[in-house]
């Protein structure tokens, strides 16, 4: 039965290997660093293949007993194996999102991989317990010690946690009884000791890092680091998102595609008020918007509110609901772009020769869609 169950576990991390994925680009050569990553990695994915294998082991000894009598161990076999298979799933490549940092990525690795390791410990002492039921406390007993085999994880089990035998937990039981219950004065199991130690361990090693050699940045330091680059992470991302723009944060440029897309905006929607060459005539109705006379005030962030909330009261309407906010500031770009061009039968100005220093925004009430 052992050794079958042994090479049942063999051959679920044999299957492991057995997932197809399409190999799309070829990847890079991990880095140095990630050497370490990859093995906890490897390390965590074999440790739930056995999780995997014993826990079909614990279902077959808690549901199979005629099974395990007779002795017929095929079903033991079969079971993890049918596990490890079902993970042989086809998948495409993808590309692993940046995000998370290596550190961070060990630390993770690490705590998880000692989380699997305790759960094949408790594993590995139900399935002794679950044999035991199932051959027969009385036949174990019994037989030669010369003939019992204990397996090694068994032993294994033992030694980390300081486990008394069944027939010797008389010598450590206590005086203490509960209705038939009693307590036995069982010694902390070493792994838990080792644990309490390493976090001992690492709290001396954090004080010095950080506290006295000062090698590691503290939580403070880090706040601000993040922080820090958070701001160049918002940054970064606004720049993308120029449809979020409004009279308070738009700002002008002089790139040819954005005056291109101004131009085609204008021509389909301004020309009539203002005139093909935005310098409007005597008979227009728009005023000149080439002259440095403005009536709503000047500058890419005035020009933009106008033509954003228009001037109900003298019918030129608000084009918020027509264009969206990128499609405004081009059309203000492009208008800017041609103060000094108008024609020789532009329009008189009107309103106050504006300044640049002088520009004032309304906040913008409406969300940028």
């Amino acid at each position: 039965m052992q050794r079958r169950t042994f090479t049942s576990i063999a051959a679920a991390v044999v299957a492991l290997g057995a997932i197809a994925q399409d190999p799309g680009a070829t990847p890079a050569a991990p880095a140095a660093g990630n050497t370490l990553l990859w093995v906890l990695g490897a390390l965590a994915m074999l440790q739930t293949i056995i999780i995997m294998s014993l826990a079909g082991i614990l279902r077959s000894l808690g549901g199979m007993e005629q099974l395990a009598r007779r002795g017929t161990g095929r079903a033991l076999v079969a079971v993890p194996l049918l596990l490890a298979a079902s993970a042989a799933q086809a998948q495409e490549y993808v590309a692993p999102a940046a995000g998370i940092t290596e550190q961070a990525s060990f630390w993770w690795l690490v705590a998880l991989n000692l989380f699997l390791f305790l759960v094949i410990v408790l594993q590995l002492r139900w399935t002794h317990l679950l044999t035991t039921l199932v051959i027969g406390s009385q036949q174990a007993a019994t037989a030669p010690r010369s003939v019992q085999k204990v397996a090694w994880w068994e032993n294994l089990a033992a030694k980390l946690n300081r486990q008394v035998k069944i027939e010797e937990e008389k010598s450590i039981e206590l005086d203490h009884d509960y209705d038939g219950i009693k307590e036995l004065d069982n010694v902390l199991p070493p792994w838990w000791v080792w644990l309490f130690y390493g976090t001992i361990a690492w709290g001396v090693l954090y004080i010095v890092n950080v506290h006295v050699i000062k090698i590691w940045p503290g939580s403070t330091e880090e706040y601000r680091q993040e922080m820090a680059q958070a701001q160049v992470d918002i940054a970064a991302y606004q720049a993308t998102q120029t449809n979020s723009v409004d009279e308070n944060n738009v700002t002008a440029t002089d790139d040819p595609a954005v005056i291109a897309e101004g131009r085609k905006i204008y021509e389909a929607n301004c020309v009539a008020c203002h005139g093909a060459d935005a310098s409007g005539s005597e008979f227009s109705v728009g005023p000149n918007l080439t002259d440095p006379y403005w009536l709503h005030g000047g500058g890419i962030k005035n020009v933009f509110k106008t033509i954003k909330y228009g001037v109900p009261e003298k019918g030129m309407i608000a084009w918020k609901a027509q264009l969206q906010p990128a499609e405004i500031r081009a059309t203000a770009c492009y208008i800017l772009a041609q103060q000094g061009k108008g024609g020789a039968t532009q329009k008189a100005p009107q309103g106050d020769l504006w300044k640049e220093e002088g520009a004032t925004a309304t906040a913008d009430t409406v969300a940028a869609k």
